[in-house]
């Protein structure tokens, strides 16, 4: 509870959220115990036994994926560095603990297929998506945006939260991006672009159904995920040329590690940096 209570105070809504999930479930596992009696031993434990659950919701009888154990120790994990802080003096079973490796999530997506997305996409989702493969902003960066930081005049959308000082930054917005914060901006009657439909003084938090939805009536397989629309800003932009120092400025980034990261190409760009590699040899 007091955990819970700082990381209201401490954490975005969505990242209070999970946590507040996440421990619902380790309180279903350690339930009964004091922080100093969960082991090391426990902690492995728990990571198999929440590996082989079955989750519930869309895809009902599927296992519990890597990505949604991986959280609750972190979650687990972070509970004990606020134990520490508060003068506690309690190991941290979690340290030691090796997280399962994520793999096979991330991936681009084709013009076709953005095509088929959009066009079965409701609102606000279709602008949100439109955003972010414009931008290369991050989801929750999208659903925050202030009318107050949108200046149709310089035509740029500034952000200014972030962890780093490289995540607050001005965007240069498309002429689609223009045309649709000048409509939702000069439409509002809150402060947010994009505000919850349920309280018009928050923004919104999330658009899971809606993105899921529509991947699934556009018939896109492999599915992908809202955040793979940043990815597949950064692997165009790379390809149309741009300087990475100036892309990991645009999506925030502190090193260029991260943005190499956020880069990757499909297989059709593969196949045209390939032939443009024959093109050069032929030529010398």
């Amino acid at each position: 509870k007091t955990f819970l209570e700082w990381s209201k105070q401490q954490h975005r809504p969505k990242t209070h959220e999970l946590h507040s999930g996440n421990c619902a479930t380790l309180k279903r596992f350690f339930r009964g115990k004091w922080l100093d009696e969960i082991t090391h031993g426990m902690v492995e434990d728990f990571k198999l036994a929440r590996a082989r659950e079955r989750r519930w919701g869309d895809e009902k009888g599927s296992a519990v994926s890597p990505v949604t154990v991986n959280r609750a120790l972190s979650t687990l994990r972070l509970l004990f560095h606020y134990a520490d802080r508060c003068g506690f003096q309690v190991a941290n079973p979690v340290k030691n603990v090796e997280f399962f490796r994520e793999t096979g999530r991330t991936r681009t997506i084709a013009l076709e297929e953005e095509r088929a997305y959009l066009a079965t996409a409701s609102q606000p989702l279709k602008d949100i998506a439109r955003v972010m493969l414009d931008t290369g902003m991050r989801p929750d960066e999208v659903f925050r945006i202030e009318v107050a930081n949108v200046d149709l005049d310089q035509r740029t959308i500034f952000n200014p939260f972030g962890k780093t000082a490289a995540a607050k930054r001005k965007l240069t917005m498309t002429d689609d991006v223009f045309a649709i914060l000048q409509r939702r901006a000069m439409n509002s009657n809150t402060k947010y672009v994009f505000p919850s439909p349920d309280d018009l003084e928050r923004p919104i938090a999330s658009v899971r159904k809606a993105h899921d939805g529509a991947v699934r009536r556009a018939k896109i397989s492999p599915v992908f995920r809202l955040y793979d629309l940043r990815h597949t800003y950064a692997s165009r932009a790379v390809m149309a040329g741009f300087h990475l120092p100036t892309l990991g400025a645009l999506l925030g980034h502190t090193t260029h590690q991260m943005t190499t990261r956020d880069v990757h190409p499909a297989a059709a760009h593969k196949r045209e940096a390939t032939a443009k590699n024959e093109d050069v040899k032929a030529a010398s």
